[in-house]
């Protein structure tokens, strides 16, 4: 009888350790299941909380992490709006109160009498205002290293016993692993942010020095366009204006001679005297217009002013709309509106250029007969000179990229998109603004405003 009654208290008592150990089985799965669903440290130490107060019936829990120097623990969670706030303010040196002692020694404490034991930080609950009744307190370790501790306060029902103190280390061996998983994944998120931030960076320099590069560009493109323009005005100058004033001067002294020899020629000589001097005068206008057209060229280059100069805008105009005249004559009707508008100084040439390509912009879009309308006047402290056509317009998706260099809306081979962003720097140049407004087969209207008081007349 005495030994059938110990061999039964053996097998209870093996019953009782293998459902005790089946239960940490079960409480590990459960640990490792929680603890790796989340890489997030604060997320992650929230529920490493709760599982550590479910598990072992606790009123409230905290885990205090050790710092870079490993001389100081700091609370990172601490359950309970009464305390958490408090917590986060405060600090313990490793060797002080319960957790401190853990962290220096690596071994787990169980206080069932927090008031009478000498080793609590009684200052902690001073700071809070919460009371420790009794306490467990274990190691969080990675790769046999402390890195900090995890403490649950005051046990529900009764006291906290070994199998607390043992649940607690199994939960924080699993934490020491996912907290450093969970900083190893911080620190590469963080990284992957600064790298963002930085290729962004890089992106924007790359974008803007794209843009400078394009100005460049359009500016070389100009400098070269009026380097042309320069030596073309200047062999026409002066291949045109010699044999041209020769046959003026020729033209003249027969024209002269004809009306001396009239009184004296015999009929029906006079008649044929009268259609020389017919022949002779058109060939005198016709030189006229020649001079015209080459005074216009020189007009529009400005070639002798590579200073600053007070600019008549509307002369400016008048030469450049006579070099133009030739793309739109017999289809599109010119208005001027000119007001009283005082000289500004300019580089005129420059303002020319804008000019001309303001009026060949007008009159590429208009396809069949059309109006240009241009005004020039005074608006406050402005001179402001708009050009209005009633062409094809410009669809809103494209105006905001209208002054962006390399962007057009004419097929290829007619616009290289270098026309508008020249005008834009120009008139930037003279610090003034240039701007449009557009509605699809209605026509658009550029602006050009430049200020009276313009820069000092320097070079």
């Amino acid at each position: 009888m005495d030994t059938d009654d110990t061999l039964s208290g053996w097998l209870d008592d093996a019953a009782e350790e293998h459902a005790h150990h089946h239960a940490l089985l079960a409480l590990l799965a459960e640990t490792s299941r929680v603890l790796g669903a989340d890489l997030d440290l604060p997320t992650l130490l929230v529920q490493l909380m709760a599982l550590a107060e479910k598990m072992v019936g606790a009123e409230t829990s905290s885990v205090m992490l050790l710092d870079e120097g490993r001389a100081t623990l700091h609370w990172v969670v601490a359950e309970g709006d009464a305390t958490a706030g408090p917590l986060r303010q405060m600090t313990l040196a490793v060797g002080e109160g319960i957790a401190g002692t853990v962290a220096a020694r690596g071994e787990s404490i169980v206080v069932p009498d927090a008031e009478q034991d000498p080793r609590v930080a009684r200052r902690v609950d001073a700071a809070t205002g919460f009371r420790t009744r009794s306490i467990v307190c274990v190691p969080i370790r990675f790769r046999g290293r402390v890195t900090g501790v995890l403490q649950v306060l005051n046990k529900r029902a009764g006291t906290f016993a070994t199998r607390d103190r043992e649940v607690l280390e199994l939960i924080a061996a699993e934490a020491g692993v996912a907290i450093e998983n969970a900083r190893v994944y911080a620190t590469l998120d963080e990284r992957v942010q600064q790298r963002t931030a930085e290729l962004t960076e890089a992106n924007g320099q790359l974008i803007e020095t794209l843009r400078e590069l394009r100005q460049t560009q359009a500016r070389l493109v100009q400098s070269e366009k009026m380097a042309a323009l320069g030596a073309l005005v200047a062999g026409v100058a002066h291949e045109i204006n010699t044999p041209l004033g020769a046959i003026t001067s020729n033209v003249d002294v027969v024209l002269r001679g004809l009306g001396k020899l009239g009184p004296s020629v015999a009929a029906p000589r006079p008649d044929a005297l009268r259609v020389l001097d017919e022949l002779l005068r058109t060939t005198a206008q016709a030189c006229q217009r020649i001079s015209a057209i080459v005074q216009n060229l020189k007009n529009f280059a400005r070639l002798d002013e590579a200073e600053w100069k007070p600019g008549d805008l509307r002369e400016g105009m008048d030469s450049t709309l006579a070099l133009v005249e030739h793309l739109h004559r017999g289809r599109i009707t010119i208005v001027r509106e000119y007001g009283a508008v005082p000289l500004i100084a300019c580089h005129p040439g420059q303002l020319n250029q804008v000019f001309m390509n303001l009026l060949v912009n007008a009159i590429q879009a208009i396809a069949d007969h059309g109006t240009i309308r241009i005004r020039i006047g005074v608006e406050g402290s402005q001179v402001r000179v708009d050009v209005e056509d009633t062409g094809s317009g410009v669809a809103p998706a494209h105006l905001a990229r209208i002054f962006d260099p390399g962007f057009t809306t004419k097929g290829v081979g007619v616009g290289t998109g270098l026309g508008l962003p020249i005008c834009h720097q120009i008139v930037t140049a003279h610090a003034g603004t240039i701007s449009v407004a557009s509605e699809p087969g209605v026509g658009s209207t550029f602006t050009v405003r430049l200020p009276l008081a313009g820069p000092a007349l320097t070079s």
